[in-house]
């Protein structure tokens, strides 16, 4: 349907331009910088309360945004965090942590693995999240740091 394209097209264009402003900005750099060394950024001039402070503002729009995309796709109750939290989790670990490109990447492979056992006449739906946890603990064993971790 035309709503999951509307919600698909969204992630497209927040995905790519959050990866432009975190690679190509000053405050994009400073953002991933304050993480990894403070007081080198703080020596570079730049405010690590600030920094931090446009970070969440970033983390806040970007979730709200996501929310109202979830809104556009379906139903949203109070307990459907439970539903999403360990997908999310699964695609984070399995793209590396910090690997924007990755989270896309590892997004579309739990995407399509899950929907083919969906479709599969043998397996309910209940499998579907397996799929997930078990390409999760493959990609722990095989390369820890993710798909495209450092």
């Amino acid at each position: 349907p035309m709503r999951m394209l509307v919600a698909f097209g969204v992630a497209i264009v927040l995905t790519v331009a959050l990866t432009l402003y975190m690679s190509k900005t000053f405050t994009g750099r400073a953002i991933k910088a304050v993480a990894q060394d403070e007081p080198a950024l703080r020596l570079m001039g730049a405010n690590p309360v600030r920094i931090k402070q446009w970070a969440f503002g970033i983390a806040t729009a970007a979730s709200a945004l996501a929310g109202a995309m979830l809104i556009i796709v379906g139903p949203v109750e109070p307990g459907m965090d439970r539903v999403y939290i360990g997908r999310t989790f699964a695609v984070v670990v399995l793209a590396g942590l910090g690997s924007m490109t990755g989270t896309v990447a590892a997004g579309l492979i739990l995407g399509i693995s899950e929907s083919i056992v969906l479709m599969h006449p043998g397996l309910g739906a209940s499998w579907a999240p397996a799929v997930s946890f078990m390409l999760l603990l493959l990609m722990l064993g095989v390369r820890p740091q993710g798909l495209f971790g450092r």
